[in-house]
């Protein structure tokens, strides 16, 4: 059983490897912590999300080809363009794939994904503070599970359009969605 999501619709992406191991690298420090703390680890993997969203709206601002290339997301420019709405809050999930072309939207959330992304769309700015009153007091691992769905989604995408950066390349698509999303994969009836 492999993990084979359909990428026959998505046009040609430009890569941004390191923002999606600075994701992936959010995420695992959420999951994989000693400290287990939901509420925690769902603003820590909206943040995930954010940045793999921003990853299709930055350009490449230093370091061009290496391993440790920096972006900027310039949302001046993205408004300009017609890219994002004028006066959008750029940590806002729904804001942010809508910024997205359609072929990427269709690709990367299903229909119910999409409502989990809209349903935390704000997480992190409401709830990073888990102190203050405004913070989620229920949590449940729908984000978590969103996260590695789209990590698993980009990084299988990247390494059929031909990205060869050594995070893409060495990653582990089906250990992790197997393990983290869809764990009981592998159970065979009796």
């Amino acid at each position: 059983m492999n993990f084979q999501p359909n990428i026959s619709n998505v046009s040609k992406i430009e890569f941004r490897p390191y923002m999606i191991e600075c994701a992936f690298d959010y995420y695992s420090m959420s999951v994989m912590s000693n400290h287990q703390r939901m509420g925690l680890q769902t603003v820590m993997c909206a943040l995930s999300i954010e940045i793999i969203l921003k990853s299709f709206l930055v350009s490449v601002a230093g370091n061009h080809g290496q391993l440790n290339e920096t972006y900027q997301f310039d949302k001046k420019s993205l408004v300009a363009d017609g890219t994002l709405p004028k006066k959008s809050d750029v940590h806002d999930l729904t804001v942010l794939y809508e910024a997205l072309p359609k072929d990427l939207q269709t690709y990367l959330f299903e229909p119910f994904e999409f409502k989990i992304l809209h349903e935390n769309r704000k997480l992190f700015t409401q709830s990073r503070y888990v102190y203050e009153p405004s913070a989620n007091t229920i949590n449940n691992d729908d984000i978590i599970k969103l996260t590695a769905r789209l990590v698993c989604k980009i990084v299988y995408l990247y390494k059929h359009q031909g990205c060869v950066d050594p995070f893409i390349l060495e990653f582990e698509i089906d250990k992790i969605y197997f393990s983290h999303v869809q764990p009981y994969a592998f159970i065979k009836a009796l």
